[in-house]
This record gives structure tokens, C-alpha cells and sequence, in this order.
């Protein structure tokens, strides 16, 4: 009969489908659990006719693999039901039981296989839910039972975290070597719907570090329907070395009225898959959750019979981290490798080492990556000091905060399997070599094949560093004939580093030593060309001045790899690039590399002589150390830099009194600051970062002041009109003010002109700013400013907010106000407003511009309204009323957050001026980061409770009324909402979309309200109390933009209930241009902006009982939420009145 892998060649084979979901069908009783309700483990003892039935049923319609009943079957789950004694004995019987079932289907025409299902446990090695250690000892224990009990393959699924995915493997592959068996081995990796894996590698990232693994199928599983999965099987099908998987749910579950339900069809799935095989040449297909035995028997009879499509993938090695790929082949070369990590080489690294300080360790870190860096060398080891302690928490740090991959810098075995049973990626170890024979070489090379790390060979031996070129070379072939040939290391996994030595000495020993390194890259590239190279750049210069130093390693850097140099140890910011070093100096330093020395001429006196005309370029930053103390604070303020502000401040104190630190020059760093945000060349969360280092420097300089040390510039009073929920524009100002110097009184929000008033008086302030987000504020800030009139208090004005333009406040509303009066933008229009009150200019400067822009005479417009015809065909809701929906999948929802605009319009990260280059890293480096990581933070902590409640209702049109049913047998209608029409072509209102009373035929609208709860609200208010003003624009902006999200979601699921969503676009891009049929009109908004008409919708949904509200001026609480009338009409669009 075939084996497992002879059938992966032949044909492609079907999994079967989803345990979980056959179990809850059952309908068991708790006694079927021993009590123990939730464990499905367990019934392989308990219930086990029921697991066989199951097993019997996927095989029955086609299937040719069952998985165990094992999913959770590691002590890690089972000893949170005090099962952990039973983990070996629970795999045993599970795999007996399956294969059981298996005999009896399998034919010699159709042979049936079982795979030993291993999950991912619920606790994440990478978030320190566990130790790797633990978690492998756990999968060993599981994989004992399930290779004795005769599994035909061996499955490790649904991973979320690479590091698990490691300790799975690693137990797999040692247990299978002990009992000298050899079994196939498959990795399935689980993306969730933000297009990631739950701790945010992407799929390429993922391939990369199982790769290194001798596995015989990789592939995708859970997480989503097959649609989601479409992107990461083209990375697959294009890089992929391995055959194919694809194993996805039935779609994506809703709590409906507390049932969960699926909503993908057995066809559509089965169609789904058929193109993955024929298109992506995908080997092996199933299902996941929700899948039953009818989804499979169709997957079996459409998918089952296919070839799969020819593949040619190509796969180029790298390095992982968390959050992206470094190929160790940069085009152009080299693959940058940072070096300032390291103790040994970096005085200042040291210093905080012995300090403690990892916050400052984390930002040289963070400093090398701006500056290029693709990869971070990273030693601390130093003499007196636990080597293996201070990795394991600088790894720590790192594996979370920085995006690029490690090189674990250390020759210690304790210290390189600490690191890489931290690191989540796949690492490369720097270093071994012979020097002291073979050991401990061999001990480092079995850790890189265990974990599947890179590994740097140095070319040195028992008698010392490799001199000439062809020394070095038969360094490498030994190193290479223990790392492959013995201990099964690929070629490709290795880099050789023939080492270069120092030419400043003038040693005529080492004179050529530099063309000696050159020949041997060459020689090695030859020899090995799958192997890659490396060389410490800077070790070529050591002992000059730093100025010749940067120079002559630049240009050492640039012979290096034109000689075939593939990566480099270097600090990316002090690299000069090749055509801007003068041609004569240049010169000089080749002919030094090379030797060129003539009669008088020696290349490097000439050197040392060029040393006064030289200037050591940092690419990215300036070295603070370098700056007078004053700059230095300037420039901690611009950077938002707190590593080392204490010590500066402290500094400062001997030289300056702490108002004149905060006066006269912390305050020149935000305005600076300022000026770049204006000039487009600093986006919104980088000026919250200097806003947060401003806020920690006066509060380390408050102790030193006088009482009477009050800043004399202005005071304004701020507030959220009354009826406004929405304070994050409000506070943004309140953040730059106060962080100029202004004293700024926040009153919240939903404030009456009242209390604003009062404010005023009681603080003897200069000014007033009122926010408010939508149209319905304004209208409010119009009569705030008459109420202020009434008391003959007329004080400057500045109002902001979304729904506000200049034109309404210094056209509309100024005339009428005796006061100044201003339209700030943003919160840097704020900040310019309050300094020109301070210096007395601002009605002059308003008056002026005013006078050039003084408003349009109008046209009034010809009526010509156009006749909508209804819709010819009137929708059949599944349901009429309402029904809540809860426990909506976070998952579910990211994939349909508008990026554009949670990036560019809640963050505020704007082009401006910066170049697409510049913009497209900043994306790679921040922006994605960010949102991985809040998707993340979001789920694990709670922060966000998606619910929706929605209904449907019967209602007839006439003129501009839209009357609405209760209930559809009610024979007169009991509600109706009057809604606004246009006064210009095509005089459009909403009731226009729906049969009239007159055509005697009801028709069908859809209500719907979501959320994302209160929780949020609360969270994103603690931010902001506690000045993290960064991360409280950017959770706040995701909350926003998440609600959003759920409201696009369920509009979409509405369609697809009244069956109107064939004209959904493919992509969701395109949903948010309203490429659908249909449309959803919020109020508040152009097309409805009465949000009184609110009041219906939460009357119908009943939506107090959900715990959702109004203000007294009609507002949602909590903030996060969104309600929506929901048109069928196919012409049915955005416009406004």
C-alpha cells in the first residue's frame, strides 16, 4: 500500500473536516465528559464511539486523511481539566482509535492515512505566556502517544507564534529520532484576518523560518475562510519549496441570537479550493472549523480529482524577525548588520549595559535600524557579568520593540540556546570557529540545526587567525565539511567571515592582510557558492582617528563587495557612500588596501596625513554626545529621544534655573518641532513623541522652580461643546499648548457654554476653544458664541473640528461675533493662534485675512429633479425585527479597517514632503508595526467588545416621509422618519430609493447599530492621564477606525442576507468607494444629518438594553459606535443636502 508521501506525488489529498464543530452536533451530555464539558480530548476515553462515528463519517464521503482527536492534547491544555497525567495515554488511544477507522476504509485503490493533530496550546511562548522549554517538553510528551499509537503522519496546526512553532518541531523531530523512526511532518501556520499571523509575522516572514526544517508540507489553517487566505497562498505558490496545504474554515463564525454559524456553503468552499489547486498548485486541501462531512464531500468531489498546477518556486534565504524578512542576498549589497549592540565594540552600549539601562539599549538598537541596519549583532558579554542573563533580557526586549532580525553575538553554548529559545524568527549565530579544535564548534552547529539559525564561520584554527587567502579557504572547507557533511547544516545556512586585520599599525607583517581578506572572499564564493560571506568591516581601520576610520572603511566596504562580500558588520551611519569621497582620498585608501606602496610613497602616511582635512559623516543622526548641552536638549526635544535626558537636565541645572531650561530652550525644540509638522516633514505620532519627552523633562524640572515661577505666557480654556463626545482633536491641542508653554485648563467634553464661560472668568484666561466633530457642533458653536454676546463677554475664540471649515467661521460666524474670532485646522494652528493673542496680533491678523477672502455671490440653482424609479425586485429578509449579535471576531473585523484612513487621517501620518522612499519605510518601520501590534494588544487584553444589533422593517415611501412598520402584518405604519431633500439637481432624498404608499407594495429597510464598547472610552481616556500622548492617538484612532470597520462589515453581511452582494468588489479597498449595491447612510452625515432621527433606530433595536445610549444632543455613547440606515436601492449612493 502507498505511504503518505507517495500519495502527496500522486495525487492531491483530502483532509478531512472540523472535530470541534462534528463534537458540538453530538449534543453531548456533561456525564459524556466525565463532567469535564469543553475538553473534546477527553471523549477518545470517554466517548468513543463518538470519535469513531466522526472519524467514519469524513472517511465515508471521500476523505483520504483523518486527523486525531488531539488538537489540545498537551499537558499545557489538559491540565487546566487536572488531566495532565493523561496526556501520553489521551494521544495513544486517540491515534489507535483513528487508525482503527482508517483500516477499515483503506484499500489498496485508495489507501486512508491518519495525521496526529498537535495545536498551538493556549499559551504563546513569544508574549511569556510559557518557556520554549516547557512547550517543547510538552509536545514531546504528545508526540510519544501519537507516533506509538501509529499516526502515518505528524501535524503540527494552527500555529500563532514561530517560536511555538519551533518547540513543536524540534519535539517532533527529537522524538521521532529516538525511536528511529521516520514519519512526514506537516507545519500549518494560521493568518488572521489583518493579514498576519496573531503576533504579526507575515507569511513570507513564517516561511522563512520553518524552512530551514526538513518538512513535507507547509501551508495554511483556521483563521479565516478561504477567500482571506488567497494572498498568503500566492507567497506560497511562489517561494515555497514544500508541497502545499490549505485547510480553511467555513468561512467566519457569528454569534447569531447565541448559536454560532458559519457562512460559507459546502460549494463555495469547494470552489474555493478547486481554484487554489489549479491556480496555486496547492497539494493538499480540507477543512478547519466549521467544516462537516457535507462541505468535505464536496471538496472531494470537485477539488479531490485535480492536478495541481506546475509550480517553480523560489526561495531565498534569510533571517526573521517578529515583523519582516532580511534575505541575507541584498540587492544592491550588503546585508547590513548593525554593530553598535555590542559591549565589546561600543563604549556607550557598555556603559548602559552596566547601568542597566535597557531602555537606552533598546533605542541604540532602534538608532541602527533608521539608519539602514538589516540585521542587529548583538553582545553583551563582559567580564564579572552573567552573559546568559543579560541576553535572555535584552532578547526579550527586543524580539517585541525592534523589527529586524538578531545575529546572537557570543561563542558560549548556555548564552546562543538562552537567545534562541527566546528569539520568535529565525536568528543567525555569530559565531564558531577552531581554535579550539572541533567541540565546541560541533555543540554550536547542532544548536543552529535544531533551531534553524545562520550560522558565521570564522576563519580561524589552533594556530590562529588565517592570514593568507588560502589559509582562510581551508579553514572554510574544514568548517564546512563539519557543518554539512557531519551535521547536516545546508550550504546555504552558513557564512564565512574571513576575517580582516587592522592596517593602522603599519606592521609589515599585515600590510597586504586587507588583499589577502579580499582574495579570500573570492576564493571562498568560488568554492562555496551557495555559502554566503561576511567580514567586521571596521576591524580594517582600528586604532585612527574616527574621521580616517569612517573613510577607509567605506572604501574597503566598497572592494569587499565587489569582490563578492554578502553581508558586512558595520555601523550603517557611518558609512560614506562610494561617490561621495573625493577622488584623491579614495586613492589613498585603495592603494592602502592594496598595498601600492613606491619608492617614497606610502599610502598610509598619506592617510594620516588627510586626517585634519577630513569630517566623520553620520548619515541619519548626529551624535549627541558631540553637541554643547544646549543643542543637545534642542535635539532630545526634536527626536522625542528620553534615553539620557535625566543626566542632560541635571547638567543643565549647573548652567541654567529650570525656567530659563524650559524657556529658552526646551521650548526652541518644540517650536522647531512646530515648524516641521507645518513644513509637512514630521507626521502627527513623532510630534507626540516630543511632546512626551517635553513633558518629561518639565516634570523632572518642576521640582526646581520657584512657586512664583509661573510661565507668563497665555491661558486658554478648552472644551468639547455640549452634546459632543469626542474629545481626541481637543486634547491633541491641549497636548501641543501645554507642551509650548501655554497653560491650558481642559474642561472634557460635552461642556455648555456655561461652564466654559465660568471657566473663563474664574481663571482669568485669554481665550476659548471649543471642538466638536460633527455638523451638529458647529450649529452648537454658533449659539455658544451668541449666548457669549448676551453676557457681553466677547474673549478671542478658536474653534476646530472636523465638520468646521474657514470659510463657516471667518465668513458665517465672525460677522456676527464682536470678539476674534479663529479656525484652527490642527492643533499647530491652535499653538500659532495663542502666540499671535500673547503678542496681541491676532484680530490684525485675522482682519487681513479676511479681507482676501470675501465670499462668492451665488447663483441660485435651476430646480430640474430628476424621477427615481423603485427597485424592481423588493429583498426577502431572513428575519423581521431586530437580533443581537455578539461576540463579533476582532479577526473578522481588521481586514475591513480603512487604512488610509486610520494612517493618514486619525494618525496623521501625511506624506507632507516626505519622499515615497522615506514614506514607504516609515510604513515598514512604524506604521504597520504599530497596527500589528494594537491589533494584537486589542484582542489579548479586551479592549475592544464588537456588537451589533440589527433588524429588518417593512416601509412605503411619500414624497419626503419614509413611513416604517413594526411589525410587517401591522396593516397601518406606527413610525416615520421626514428626511431633508436637495434643493439642486437631482433633488435626491432617501425615501426616493423605496416603493410609494400609492404603489400599494411594502418594501423592505435594514437598521443597524455597532460598537466596540465602553472599555474603550475608558482605556484610551488612561492614556491620555497618563501622558502617553503617542499611544493614545494611536489606540484612540484605532478604536474610531475599528467601529468603522464593524459597520462596513455588517453592512456587507446584511447584503449578503437580502442576497444584493453579487456586486460586492473584490477587493475590500473598494467596498469603502461604495462599489456595492446599495448604500449606508449614517446620521449626522450629508444625506441625514438630523441626528434627533437617532431616536427611532434606538427605539426599534432597542438598543438601551445593550447598553447603548443617547446624549441629550443625540450622540452615541459609548464614542465608538455607529448607527446606519441600510438601502437596498441598486442606484442608491452618497450625495448631500
Amino acid at each position: 500500500m502507498k505511504t503518505f508521501r507517495q500519495s502527496l506525488t500522486d495525487k492531491v489529498l483530502v483532509f478531512d473536516g472540523a472535530m470541534g464543530t462534528s463534537i458540538q452536533r453530538l449534543n453531548l451530555t456533561s456525564e459524556d465528559f466525565w463532567s469535564k464539558e469543553g475538553c473534546n480530548e477527553l471523549l477518545v476515553l470517554s466517548k468513543p464511539e463518538a470519535i469513531k462515528s466522526i472519524h467514519a463519517g469524513f472517511l465515508d464521503v471521500g476523505c483520504d486523511v483523518i486527523e486525531t482527536n488531539t488538537f489540545g492534547g498537551t499537558h499545557v491544555v489538559l491540565g487546566d481539566y487536572d488531566l495532565a497525567d493523561k496526556v501520553y495515554e489521551i494521544n495513544l488511544k486517540a491515534a489507535q482509535l483513528a487508525c482503527s477507522v482508517a483500516q477499515e476504509f483503506s484499500t489498496p485503490g485508495h489507501p486512508r492515512y491518519v495525521s496526529g493533530s498537535m495545536g498551538p496550546g493556549t499559551r504563546l511562548p513569544s508574549l511569556g505566556h510559557i518557556s520554549y522549554h516547557e512547550l517543547y517538553l510538552a509536545y514531546r510528551e504528545q508526540a510519544a502517544g501519537l507516533i506509538d499509537g501509529g499516526v502515518h503522519v505528524l501535524q503540527v496546526e494552527t500555529v500563532q507564534d514561530p517560536l511555538q512553532a519551533k518547540a513543536a518541531l524540534n519535539a517532533v523531530f527529537h522524538t521521532l529520532r529516538e525511536k528511529h523512526i521516520d514519519l512526514p511532518v506537516m507545519a500549518s501556520v494560521t493568518m488572521e484576518t489583518m493579514g498576519t499571523m496573531l503576533l504579526g509575522t507575515d507569511m513570507l516572514g513564517a516561511l522563512t523560518t520553518l524552512e530551514p526544517y526538513p518538512l513535507d508540507v507547509v501551508g495554511l489553517n483556521c483563521g479565516t475562510g478561504p477567500k482571506a487566505m488567497s494572498e498568503h497562498l500566492h507567497a506560497l505558490s511562489a517561494h515555497s519549496p514544500f508541497p502545499i496545504s490549505v485547510i480553511p474554515n467555513a468561512g467566519m463564525p457569528h454569534n447569531i441570537d447565541g448559536e454560532m454559524v458559519y457562512d460559507l456553503t459546502a460549494p463555495e468552499l469547494a470552489h474555493d479550493l478547486s481554484h487554489f489547486i489549479t491556480g496555486m498548485g496547492v497539494n493538499v486541501v480540507g477543512g478547519c472549523c466549521g467544516t462537516t462531512s457535507e462541505h468535505l464531500k464536496a471538496v472531494v468531489e470537485q477539488a479531490g480529482r485535480l492536478n495541481p498546477a506546475r509550480r517553480e518556486p523560489t526561495f531565498s534565504a534569510g533571517a526573521t524577525s517578529l515583523y519582516s524578512v532580511s534575505s541575507f542576498k541584498q540587492e544592491p549589497a550588503p546585508l547590513i548588520i548593525g554593530e553598535r549592540t555590542n559591549a565589546n565594540g561600543s563604549k556607550k552600549f557598555r556603559e548602559m549595559l552596566l547601568a542597566g539601562d535597557l531602555h537606552g539599549m533598546v533605542s541604540m538598537a532602534r538608532d541602527q535600524v533608521a539608519e539602514g541596519a538589516h540585521v542587529l549583532d548583538v553582545c553583551v558579554a563582559y567580564v564579572g557579568r552573567d552573559e546568559a542573563a543579560d541576553m535572555d533580557e535584552y532578547i526579550n526586549r527586543l524580539n517585541s520593540q525592534i523589527s529586524i532580525p538578531i545575529m546572537i553575538d557570543s561563542t558560549e553554548v548556555p548564552t546562543i540556546r538562552i537567545a534562541l529559545e527566546r528569539i520568535t524568527g529565525r536568528a543567525i549565530v555569530n559565531s564558531i570557529n577552531l581554535e579550539d579544535g572541533d567541540a565546541k564548534a560541533e555543540e554550536i552547529i547542532k544548536l543552529c540545526r535544531e533551531f534553524g539559525a545562520g550560522l558565521v564561520c570564522l576563519t580561524i584554527d589552533e594556530d590562529g587567525m588565517a592570514k593568507t587567502a588560502k589559509k582562510k579557504l581551508e579553514i572554510a572547507q574544514r568548517i564546512y565539511d563539519l557543518a554539512v557533511t557531519k551535521h547536516g547544516l545546508r550550504e546555504s545556512d552558513l557564512f564565512f567571515d574571513p576575517l580582516t586585520f587592522t592596517l593602522a599599525s603599519g606592521d609589515e607583517e599585515f600590510r597586504k592582510s586587507a588583499m589577502a581578506t579580499l582574495d579570500g572572499i573570492r576564493l571562498i564564493k568560488q568554492a562555496f557558492p551557495q555559502a554566503f560571506t561576511s567580514l567586521g568591516v571596521s576591524n580594517v581601520s582600528f586604532g585612527l582617528k574616527p574621521a580616517t576610520r569612517h573613510l577607509l572603511n567605506s572604501v574597503f566596504l566598497n572592494m569587499a563587495i565587489e569582490a563578492g562580500l554578502d553581508a558586512a558588520i558595520l555601523h550603517a551611519g557611518r558609512i560614506q557612500p562610494f561617490y561621495q569621497i573625493k577622488e584623491n582620498d579614495r586613492k589613498v585608501c585603495e592603494d592602502l588596501i592594496l598595498d601600492k606602496r613606491e619608492g617614497e610613497y606610502d599610502p598610509l602616511v598619506s592617510l594620516l596625513e588627510l586626517h585634519t582635512d577630513l569630517v566623520a559623516a553620520a548619515k541619519n543622526k548626529v551624535d549627541l554626545s558631540s553637541l554643547p548641552l544646549k543643542e543637545r536638549l534642542v535635539a532630545r526635544i526634536i527626536d522625542g529621544n528620553r534615553s539620557g535626558l535625566d543626566a542632560d537636565l541635571e547638567a543643565g541645572l549647573k548652567e541654567y534655573s529650570a525656567l530659563e531650561i524650559v524657556n529658552n530652550i526646551l521650548l526652541d525644540g518644540m517650536k522647531e518641532v512646530g515648524e516641521l509638522f507645518g513644513a509637512g516633514k514630521m507626521q502627527l505620532p513623532f510630534v507626540l513623541q516630543s511632546a512626551e519627552t517635553m513633558k518629561a523633562a518639565v516634570s523632572y524640572l518642576e521640582p526646581f522652580m520657584e512657586k512664583t515661577d509661573a510661565s507668563a505666557k497665555g491661558k486658554i480654556i478648552l472644551a468639547t461643546v455640549k452634546g459632543d463626545v469626542h474629545d481626541i482633536g481637543k486634547n491633541l491641542v491641549d497636548i501641543i499648548l501645554s507642551n509650548n508653554g501655554f497653560n491650558v485648563v481642559n474642561l472634557g467634553i460635552k461642556v455648555s457654554v456655561e461652564a466654559m464661560l465660568k471657566s473663563f472668568q474664574d481663571e482669568k484666561a485669554d481665550a476659548i476653544g471649543m471642538s466638536g466633530l460633527l455638523v451638529k457642533s458647529t450649529i452648537i458653536m454658533k449659539d455658544n458664541l451668541e449666548v457669549l454676546m448676551d453676557h457681553g463677554v466677547t474673549p478671542p475664540v478658536i474653534l476646530g473640528g472636523a465638520a468646521l471649515t474657514r470659510a463657516y467661521v471667518e465668513q458665517d460666524l465672525s460677522k456676527d461675533y464682536a470678539g476674534s474670532l479663529a479656525y484652527a485646522r490642527d492643533a499647530f494652528d491652535g499653538l500659532k493662534f495663542m502666540q499671535k493673542i500673547e503678542a496681541g496680533t491676532l484680530e490684525q491678523d485675522l482682519a487681513t485675512s479676511r479681507t482676501v477672502k470675501k465670499s462668492k455671490t451665488r447663483t441660485a440653482p435651476t430646480k430640474t429633479f430628476e424621477t427615481l424609479e423603485p427597485a424592481e425586485r423588493i429583498p426577502t429578509p431572513p428575519f423581521w425585527g431586530r437580533k443581537v449579535v455578539e461576540d463579533v471576531s476582532l479577526e473578522t473585523i481588521f481586514p475591513y479597517i480603512n487604512q488610509s484612513a486610520l494612517f493618514r487621517g486619525q494618525w496623521g501620518f501625511k506624506r507632507g514632503k516626505v519622499s515615497a522612499e522615506e514614506y514607504v519605510k516609515l510604513e515598514q518601520e512604524t506604521i504597520f508595526p504599530t497596527f500589528n501590534k494594537l491589533s494584537e494588544q486589542v484582542v489579548q487584553e479586551k479592549l475592544l467588545s464588537p456588537k451589533v444589533i440589527y433588524g429588518y422593517y417593512s416601509c412605503q415611501s411619500e414624497g419626503d416621509r419614509l413611513w416604517i412598520y413594526a411589525h410587517p402584518d401591522d396593516e397601518k405604519p406606527k413610525h416615520f422618519i421626514d428626511f431633508p431633500r436637495q434643493s439642486e439637481a437631482p433633488g435626491r432624498s432617501i425615501p426616493d430609493y423605496y416603493h410609494s404608499v400609492e404603489s400599494g407594495k411594502r418594501d423592505v429597510l435594514a437598521f443597524q447599530l455597532v460598537t466596540v464598547g465602553s472599555k474603550a472610552t475608558e482605556y484610551a481616556q488612561d492614556l491620555y492621564n497618563q501622558n502617553a500622548y503617542t499611544d493614545y492617538l494611536y489606540f484612540h484612532g484605532f478604536a474610531v477606525e475599528t467601529a468603522e470597520a464593524l459597520a462596513e462589515y455588517w453592512h456587507k453581511h446584511i447584503r449578503n442576507e437580502l442576497g444584493i452582494a453579487g456586486d460586492d468588489g473584490e477587493l475590500t479597498k473598494e467596498l469603502f468607494r461604495q462599489k456595492y449595491h446599495g448604500s449606508r447612510y449614517s446620521f449626522g452625515y450629508p444625506a441625514c444629518p438630523e441626528l434627533k432621527d437617532q431616536e427611532l433606530i434606538f427605539e426599534l433595536l432597542e438598543a438601551e438594553s445593550e447598553g447603548i445610549t443617547l446624549t441629550e444632543e443625540y450622540q452615541i455613547v459609548p464614542e465608538q459606535s455607529t448607527s446606519a440606515i441600510i438601502v437596498h436601492h441598486p442606484k442608491a449612493k452618497y450625495f448631500s443636502v
